[in-house]
């Protein structure tokens, strides 16, 4: 009998040896891994908050770049040689459809050059210390890793966004692809709709086309903006602090 009370008891030690020794860890553990998400997120924060700043110390040069395409865009807004290719159009729905796709090409060019080439030029310094600080920290975390990854490939395709011309002589040239096809028949109609259309989309979509393209040579995919998104879901989750995620998330836009 003794020895079975002394078995119990012994057991009996054990047992409460080991819950004390997993309430001892666990917060160990838990204080260890918190420790290391501040270490793997304090050095992201400081390069968003170094970028904040230097974004706002930019926002004179933003200004002053960002009304560049009244002057390079005023020589061919309402006239110059690529409008008068338009309008000797005479069948009107053709001629439409060149005013309207020339219309929208001088939009997508005073938004290059006033917004995102401004931008571009203002931020670059910025943008550069910014990535340069992101892929020299001590960070780990596959998916912080590769969020730093799109970071640089954005980056990388700044330059060449930067490079893109918008300008009257582009316009010109462009413009002046405008012709007029037979419409002397309902058959002749048809097709000249359908010789007119590519045209116009060309026209038109000669700023866009160019962008995409450069998203495609960095690639730069629709995974980019998800990946982002997670991270500043996983910054949060990982004890940072939302306003400094949500500025990782969009550190790099040039809205």
């Amino acid at each position: 009998m003794a020895l079975c009370t002394d078995v119990f008891r012994g057991l009996l030690a054990a047992a409460v040896a080991v819950v004390l020794a997993g309430v001892l860890l666990a917060p160990a553990g838990a204080g260890a891994q918190a420790t290391t998400a501040a270490a793997e997120l304090r050095p992201i924060e400081q390069a968003l908050a170094e970028l904040g700043n230097a974004k706002r110390s930019a926002s004179a040069t933003v200004s002053r770049l960002s009304r560049r395409s009244g002057g390079v865009l005023a020589g061919c807004m309402s006239s110059g040689p690529g409008w008068k290719r338009i309008r000797a159009v005479k069948h009107a729905p053709q001629r439409g459809l060149y005013v309207a796709s020339a219309r929208r090409l001088l939009a997508d060019m005073r938004l290059l050059l006033d917004q995102q080439q401004a931008r571009v030029i203002a931020y670059e310094p910025a943008f550069e210390r910014f990535v340069a600080r992101l892929n020299g920290a001590p960070v780990s975390n596959p998916l912080l890793r590769e969020a730093i990854a799109a970071q640089s490939r954005r980056l990388a395709a700044y330059g060449d966004v930067g490079k893109i011309q918008a300008d009257c002589t582009v316009f010109n040239r462009l413009a002046k692809r405008a012709r007029e096809f037979p419409t002397r028949t309902a058959a002749q109609i048809v097709r000249a709709d359908y010789r007119a259309a590519p045209i116009a989309r060309r026209i038109e979509r000669n700023i866009s086309s160019q962008l995409s393209a450069i998203d495609r040579r960095h690639g730069i995919s629709w995974r980019d903006v998800v990946t982002l998104e997670k991270a500043a879901e996983l910054m949060v989750q990982l004890g940072g602090n939302p306003g400094y995620a949500t500025a990782f998330q969009y550190a790099l836009s040039l809205r």
